[in-house]
């Protein structure tokens, strides 16, 4: 039976998975490319059986599509260092696929011959990156829901535990200081700042952040502690390896453990960035519907990338459209939330 299409469909979308699985701590950017990969591919599969009437010959003119499909950028990111545009790669990427799609239909008495060996191929291929995907979500606690560290003490004494205000964590990633915001760009934020002050906020004008990376903050700030750079080095297998503090964020955290043990709901209203899309301890998430971040990244690996950007060598992965509708969505949220009944602490 020719089940090659579908396990090189899902090849690509599991081999990114497990390259970038650092990146992530749960399996859930995973599903939705993984099943409109494999649900498009069977699609185009079926149809061409009906057409064709030969199953061996509908499979291998499939998987030849869905090679040229999602290699293309992989061989943009090879060529992009020396050529400029895409489109000299474009011409040669159609050629070499056309070739590609009338060998195999002239494949003749070799198709179930080539069937057996590209089913064999595809499918270990596919078990070793879903075996390394495995492996390392154990690592994260992310399948088997193992949670290892233990919590940082956090007692709460509400003054009246009838009447307790919600609580917002509101992080403005890379949000400039005055200083900076003056010096650098000559801008003045005094007006704005005063404005809070003058709504009852107090502006901690000379706070700087304890660490100058994002997760590293988060994982501080949400255990009231300083971080254990000793431990996490000995957990780190390089100085670019994220697991230890991802592996931190996906545990249970104290912030959130002291609030809910008081009578507060978490809700989260999820980044597009996958470490912080989701938190164990979260009573209700609020999700952009568009793509995630590691959506947008295996987009930029297939042939949709020539029809975003086929004039130039940008190599940035992530669609600026979809993170400023994600912004959109989470102040449009943030105006919805204080409508929902009980003390609420809402983490964005």
């Amino acid at each position: 039976m020719p089940i090659h299409p579908l396990l090189a469909a899902a090849y690509p979308v599991v081999f990114l998975f497990a390259s970038n699985a650092a990146e992530q701590v749960t399996l859930e950017p995973l599903w939705r490319p993984l099943a409109l990969a494999v649900g498009a591919t069977a699609v185009v599969f079926a149809t061409g059986w009906l057409v064709l009437r030969d199953p061996w010959r509908a499979a291998l003119l499939t998987t030849v599509g869905v090679i040229g499909f999602f290699g293309y950028g992989h061989a943009w990111n090879a060529a992009s260092s020396v050529i400029d545009s895409q489109w000299p790669l474009i011409g040669a990427w159609v050629l070499v696929t056309l070739i590609g799609l009338v060998a195999a239909w002239k494949a003749g008495r070799f198709t179930r011959p080539l069937t057996r060996g590209l089913n064999l191929v595809a499918a270990l291929a596919l078990l070793l990156n879903a075996w390394s995907v495995a492996g390392i979500m154990v690592t994260f606690g992310a399948i088997d829901g193992t949670s290892g560290e233990e919590l940082t003490d956090v007692e709460l004494v509400p003054p009246d535990p009838g009447d307790l205000p919600d609580v917002y964590y509101i992080v403005l990633d890379r949000y400039a200081g005055s200083t900076a915001l003056d010096e650098t760009y000559d801008f003045d934020n005094e007006p704005f700042l005063t404005a809070l002050e003058e709504r009852g906020f107090e502006v901690a004008r000379r706070a700087h952040s304890n660490y100058i990376k994002t997760p590293l903050s988060f994982a501080s700030s949400l255990n009231m502690e300083m971080l254990d750079s000793d431990a996490l080095k000995a957990e780190a297998t390089d100085g670019t390896d994220r697991k230890p503090i991802h592996h931190v964020l996906r545990d249970h955290l104290a912030v959130p453990s002291a609030l809910k043990e008081i009578g507060y709901q978490f809700l989260q209203v999820a980044n597009w960035w996958a470490p912080t899309s989701t938190y164990a301890d979260t009573d209700r998430v609020f999700r952009y519907a568009g793509q995630d971040e590691f959506s947008t990244v295996l987009e930029q690996t297939t042939l949709l990338r020539a029809f975003n950007e086929p004039e130039t060598a940008s190599r940035e992965p992530f669609d600026i459209k979809v993170i400023y509708e994600n912004v959109r969505y989470t102040l449009d949220t943030l105006d919805e939330i204080p409508g929902i009944p009980g003390p609420k602490f809402v983490f964005a």
